[in-house]
């Protein structure tokens, strides 16, 4: 990208100084290239635990006993999660809640009753005045 501040075209456009760093692999689509420092990336065999890929001993020999002890705790705070059940006392307030009969069919604009208000009544009254405006002072340009 160039550095020009001046459009007239007399800037000497000097290009900005930023090292090219190409990819180790090619990015998909909407791909975000995240730098990570060593102590916040989660090690490669974590990674393969967590994909079924290796064991828990072999992810926890690679110096990874923080992540390998969160992922599991994760682990065993979803699985509670799923156990639990709607009260049947909530669950039969939900369903009285829901009407006993179908939605009507919403009546079209054309046939709803037709309101003006005062805003929109000024409004248009101030439209219509614009307009007849516009008109008479074309009408009276033209060439008799």
């Amino acid at each position: 990208m160039f550095h020009d501040l001046h459009s007239d075209g007399l800037g000497d456009g000097q290009k900005r100084g930023r090292p090219e760093q190409q990819p180790e692999h090619p990015l998909a689509d909407r791909e975000v290239p995240l730098e990570q420092t060593r102590s916040t990336a989660i090690a490669d065999a974590v990674h393969a635990w967590l994909d079924g890929e290796a064991t828990e001993s072999q992810a926890r020999r690679a110096d990874a006993n923080r992540e390998v002890d969160f992922w599991k705790r994760l682990d065993e705070d979803l699985a509670a999660r799923r156990r639990l059940r709607t009260p049947a006392h909530l669950q039969a307030q939900i369903m009285n809640a829901l009407p006993m009969h179908a939605p009507t069919i919403i009546t079209p604009w054309w046939r709803r009753e037709f309101v003006v208000t005062p805003t929109s009544a000024i409004v248009a009254a101030t439209t219509l005045v614009a307009a007849a405006a516009a008109a008479t002072a074309f009408v009276l340009r033209l060439p008799h």
